[in-house]
């Protein structure tokens, strides 16, 4: 990241604009007024680089400081960009292992921000770390270029930063000054705000607070409402009193924190697992060090520090380091499928680590006994969202599902035996991008709301994909049943999965970067109802090692063959395509929903018309043609409805071939 702090001085007082380099989504830098993304880089890195057999680094308040303190001391020296009160929001990594003395303002703010730098410091893995004490002289505010203004001389700066001493809180001070009494409630309250003075807020488009902290040197993400946050704060509060804080105080810290990050915290979209920012696509390694993978045209790479507002839950898993040079077909002995399902199936997987449109087909994986259904399917999550919670059973409603999708990016059903219509349409709704809302709590009325996408896996014996809607959404794949020859053990499969799994990462990584690469120059002419799905697959079908149109050809013979199965299962779409049958000559048919019943009553058999399937009425007749509609078209016929004023007509067409 490349950008410049620029001050300007005005009669209104001092202001600064960061003016920085940007990469738009068409891979294309230009500059604009506007701040770098978190963690942001300290002002003066080129300085510590030109340095690095610098004794000391030296940390002032502000750029005009520190431009001071560089031409005064001959070391490097750095700040945080935007002000004394976003010290929280730099990136003090690039100081591991660097001995550095802070030269704060003379004042309260300037003692403030060296006690949160001097923490920032510690997580990010400084040597030693040392506090300027400003000369008895020295005015409210006096700084570095105070110093340079007065005309200091090196000695005097060399002789002060000698003198440096070690950084103590006031709330550490407190701690160790032997028998007191105990603190006041208030005073304890305080001491639990300044321990969070290391946090960043910020809040969701929900309205939900977050907090960046500092953790054994990165920085984490979590909800303020998370037992993590409260864990965290109850930290910081002990290693500053050596108390453990009460929890109502806990809970009312908490309280005041969240106003803050909603009324005053920047507003930004936490992402779950992968995320698009900046042109590139981002992948959450989920580990200890809250690492992501950073997927550009260019290929990709692990990210210390990604920029991008990574959260999580208790369940999620890590997933392990990808392994470059390596190809897809590592994968291939792990998927017991015909060669179109295995690319439909590698599909998905793309698809799974893809945050740019946020689109994702469901994954219908069927096949009998013996099969591994469970198995691959547990493979596959592994590769895109490992979580602790395998195999999930179906939820009860709307509000369990969204639940679920709120605590992982992939959901895994396991062992389904039947989809209900409410289920199919959920899931359908949250393939293309959902939004639920309902209330927090069933006393009032705040509302609880999820707006988003996830991909989905279903997988089971039967025909999953028995509902149009459901399957012009779906990719249904039929796995072929393992042999005694080639089935392997428990502990066999794990020992080569470890191996090939970090391969098979890269290797779809490497297929991402294609499609970043690629996907603005791509045009589909004859687009599928998931188009940005075809179209990412396209755009990357040549990194995979496929032919040109390879992907499209697999894709649309399972959609027809998912759409025959869906028509064969539907009595009405049956019974309208046989009376089109009798009606070729003139090639369409129209009337009323009542006739139209008349008509199909009599042509279909008795038993399918006192099924559960067949409606008995008018209006579940309306309904049901509206579910049949996408099926006729792919059999050569239009449905349309029209009102005359009189009556609500249902119009019936065969298609020009």
């Amino acid at each position: 990241m490349l950008g410049f702090a620029l001050r300007f001085d005005g009669r209104s007082g001092k202001e600064f604009r960061p003016l920085c380099l940007f990469e738009n989504g068409a891979g294309v830098r230009e500059w604009r007024w506007e701040s770098w993304p978190e963690l942001r880089p300290l002002y003066g890195l080129d300085r510590l680089a030109a340095s690095t057999d610098a004794p000391l680094v030296l940390v002032c308040e502000g750029e005009k400081a520190a431009d001071a303190a560089q031409a005064l001391s001959g070391l490097p020296a750095l700040t945080s960009p935007a002000g004394s009160k976003s010290a929280a929001k730099a990136n003090w990594q690039p100081l591991s292992g660097r001995d550095v003395v802070i030269w704060p303002d003379a004042d309260e703010p300037g003692a403030k921000y060296a006690e949160t730098v001097a923490k920032l410091l510690k997580v990010a893995g400084a040597k030693s770390v040392r506090l300027i004490a400003p000369p008895a002289s020295a005015g409210v505010g006096w700084d570095a270029a105070d110093a340079l203004a007065a005309g200091w001389t090196g000695e005097q700066v060399e002789q002060m930063i000698a003198s440096a001493g070690p950084v103590e809180g006031k709330a550490g001070a407190r701690a160790t000054s032997g028998a007191q009494a105990e603190p006041r409630r208030g005073r304890q309250r305080d001491d639990l705000m300044a321990a969070a003075d290391s946090a960043v807020l910020w809040h969701s488009p929900q309205k939900v607070a977050f907090a960046t902290v500092p953790v054994n040197h990165h920085f984490e993400h979590y909800a303020l409402t998370s037992s993590a946050f409260s864990r965290w704060l109850a930290g910081r509060y002990y290693e500053a009193t050596g108390n453990a804080p009460a929890g109502q105080m806990l809970a009312d810290a908490k309280r005041v924190l969240e106003v803050r990050a909603i009324e005053n915290g920047p507003r930004h979209k936490p992402a779950m697992r992968v995320a698009w920012q900046d042109g590139a696509s981002w992948l959450d390694l989920c580990d200890d060090r809250w690492r992501a993978v950073r997927i550009d045209g260019a290929g990709w790479s692990i990210v210390e520090q990604p920029p991008v507002k990574f959260v999580r839950t208790e369940t999620m898993d890590s997933l392990p380091d990808p392994e470059p040079g390596f190809m897809l077909e590592e994968l291939r002995p792990f998927v017991n499928a015909e060669d179109d399902d295995y690319k439909l199936i590698v599909a998905w997987l793309v698809a799974s680590l893809w945050a740019r449109d946020e689109i994702y087909p469901v994954l219908a994986l069927g096949g009998e006994q013996g099969s591994g259904k469970s198995t691959i399917a547990r493979l596959l999550q592994s590769l895109c969202d490992p979580s602790a919670v395998r195999g999930l059973a179906l939820p009860r409603d709307d509000r369990d599902l969204f639940t679920m999708a709120m605590s992982g990016h992939a959901l895994s059903f396991d062992n389904v035996s039947k989809i209900e219509a409410w289920f199919s349409d959920a899931i359908c709704r949250l393939a293309t991008g959902a939004g639920y809302l309902t209330r927090k709590l069933h006393s009032d009325a705040e509302p609880f709301w999820f707006q988003g996408s996830r991909p989905v896996i279903l997988n089971g014996i039967p025909t999953l994909t028995d509902r149009a809607d459901l399957a012009e959404r779906a990719v249904a794949v039929r796995l072929l049943r393992i042999d005694r020859s080639t089935r392997k053990s428990e502990q066999d499969w794990r020992r080569d999965w470890a191996i090939a799994q970090p391969r098979i990462l890269g290797a779809l990584l490497d297929a991402l970067s294609a499609a970043v690469r690629r996907y603005d120059h791509v045009t589909l002419t004859d687009a599928p109802r998931l188009a940005d799905f075809a179209k990412l697959m396209v755009s990357c079908e040549a990194a995979l090692g496929w032919e040109p149109g390879d992907f499209l050809r697999a894709y649309d013979d399972n959609q027809r063959a998912t759409t025959d199965a869906v028509f064969e299962s539907d009595p009405v779409a049956v019974a309208i395509h046989r009376l089109m049958g009798q009606h070729a000559y003139e090639g369409s048919w129209e009337g009323t929903a009542t006739a139209l019943l008349d008509q199909l009553n009599i042509i279909t058999p008795e038993d399918v018309r006192r099924s559960k399937f067949w409606p008995v009425r008018v209006n579940a007749l309306g309904n049901a043609v509206d579910r049949a509609s996408p099926l006729l078209r792919h059999k050569g016929i239009n449905v349309r409805k029209r009102s005359t004023g009189t009556a609500r007509l249902i119009i019936l067409t065969m298609l020009p071939l």
